[in-house]
Formats: structure tokens, C-alpha cells, sequence
């Protein structure tokens, strides 16, 4: 455990370093906000209705924020890390040394995102101020965590595509745009038709987006987000098993070139 420590620090530390980076990633996604935040603002004006797929203006201001911040916090970019390692050779090293692979992998990932992760929680505490009970942010909490396993884990199995791909690059912008879609950044998934809504709410990216936000912003009850939880669970172990799989099947095309 020792070991995954240290790599979740150093991790840190090189964020810390590059704080430009940081800011840059922030001001991208503010512009992404706005242009979402001005577009509902013209929906709103438009329409005769000052409710909209249960949401009003503000709380509608408030989801766009929060679902658009989660870009930041639940990253693509492990899906690129595995395959720019095979393709160098460089997986050697990490086959070689004592630790696993994945754990490593979560341990820096962690690292990079721990900056985004402390505003995340800090918005949990301003919550506090908003009538939620203590046991309802116990529960948003574990949710957070929850989503931040399986998250990571379908990124992971993702990234094992790299085996098989020379470049993994196309495929950020293909999860991105995804991740956009079906966790609702640019909507809530309430405003599909019902039987879309129904099968798509509790997809992987509809979890960490759309319904971590609907429980912020109080608008889940204890037990749907308990419900909730179940399912990142459910997603998380088949992400997982079907990561062991592919990678070991990966494993068996890796030839170590540029090692």
C-alpha cells in the first residue's frame, strides 16, 4: 500500500508544479459552461413555461455547472495511458516490477485528479448550508466514491483497446463526446423521451454526471441514491472482470517492441 501512496503523491506534487495547467483546464471547461449556461437562459426566455423537465432557471443554471465540472473531475485520459505504453514498449517496465498494474494506474490517476476532487468535496460541505441531513450527504459521499471506482475501472477496460490500436487518440474524443451525450452535460436526460430516459439514466456516464448532480442539488431521495449506488457497484465489478479478460488476452499480442 506503501507504494500506491507514494505514487498518489508524486502525482500531486507534478499538479502542484503545473498550476498553469490546471487553470487552463478550468478556463476550458468555464467557456463550455457558458455557452451552455446562456443557451438555457434563451430556452428559458423562449419558452412560456418558467419550468422545464422539472427544472427552473436556476436550478437549471445550478445543474449545468456542477454536470459540466464533472469533466474535469472523471478524466478520459486514462484511456489513452495503456496504449501509448504498449505502443512504446514501455508496459515491460511495469510487468517487471512488484505492484499492480491497475492499482498504480488508480493511484496516479487519483494524484492528477486530487485538485478537481478537493472542490468537488467542498461543494459537499457548502451543501451542509442547504438543509441536507447528515445521513443524505453520508450517502452523496459514498456515491462519489463509488462512481470514482467505476469510472476509472470502464476507462481502464477502455484503454485496453489499446493492445489492439496503433493510436489511441481518436478514441479520447470519441469517450468525450460520448461522455457528453449520455451523461447529459448538455441536458439533463430527464428531457428524452420516457422510454430513452428509461434505459439510459443509470448508463456508467449517467451515473458520475446526471445523477451524482440530481443528488447535490437535493433532488434524490436517500433511497434512490442508494439505487444508485448499487448500480456503480454492479458496473464496477463487470468493468473489472471484463478488464482482467481483455488485458490478458492483450497481453498475449504485446510484444515489447521499443522496450
Amino acid at each position: 500500500m506503501k507504494k500506491y501512496i507514494v505514487m498518489f503523491l508524486n502525482r500531486v506534487s507534478v499538479q502542484l508544479s503545473y498550476k498553469f495547467n490546471f487553470l487552463t483546464n478550468l478556463f476550458n471547461n468555464l467557456l463550455g459552461v457558458l455557452v451552455a449556461a446562456f443557451t438555457w437562459i434563451a430556452i428559458f426566455k423562449s419558452s412560456a413555461s418558467e419550468v422545464i423537465g422539472g427544472f427552473t432557471l436556476s436550478q437549471m443554471l445550478f445543474y449545468i455547472v456542477i454536470v459540466n465540472f464533472s469533466t474535469v473531475l472523471f478524466s478520459t485520459g486514462t484511456v489513452v495511458q495503456l496504449g501509448a505504453q504498449v505502443r512504446m514498449g514501455k508496459l515491460t517496465t511495469h510487468l517487471l516490477r512488484p505492484y499492480s498494474i491497475l492499482l498504480q494506474s488508480f493511484a496516479e490517476y487519483l494524484g492528477d485528479r486530487f485538485i478537481y476532487l478537493v472542490l468537488y468535496l467542498s461543494v459537499l460541505i457548502v451543501s451542509l448550508g442547504m438543509g441536507y441531513s447528515p445521513c443524505y450527504l453520508l450517502h452523496v459521499l459514498v456515491f462519489l466514491v463509488c462512481n470514482a471506482v467505476m469510472y476509472f475501472t470502464l476507462m481502464s477496460l477502455i484503454g485496453t483497446l489499446g493492445f489492439w490500436l496503433i493510436q489511441m487518440w481518436p478514441l479520447r474524443a470519441v469517450m468525450n463526446a460520448v461522455y457528453m451525450i449520455l451523461g447529459g452535460l448538455l441536458f439533463p436526460l430527464n428531457l428524452l423521451p420516457e422510454s430513452l430516459y428509461l434505459l439510459l439514466q443509470r448508463n456508467p456516464f449517467a451515473l458520475v454526471a446526471y445523477q451524482y448532480t440530481l443528488a447535490l442539488q437535493n433532488q434524490l431521495t436517500i433511497a434512490q441514491i442508494q439505487v444508485n449506488i448499487l448500480y456503480s457497484i454492479a458496473w464496477a465489478v463487470i468493468c473489472y472482470v471484463a478488464y482482467k479478460l481483455s488485458f490478458k488476452k492483450g497481453l498475449l499480442r504485446y510484444e515489447g517492441m521499443g522496450a
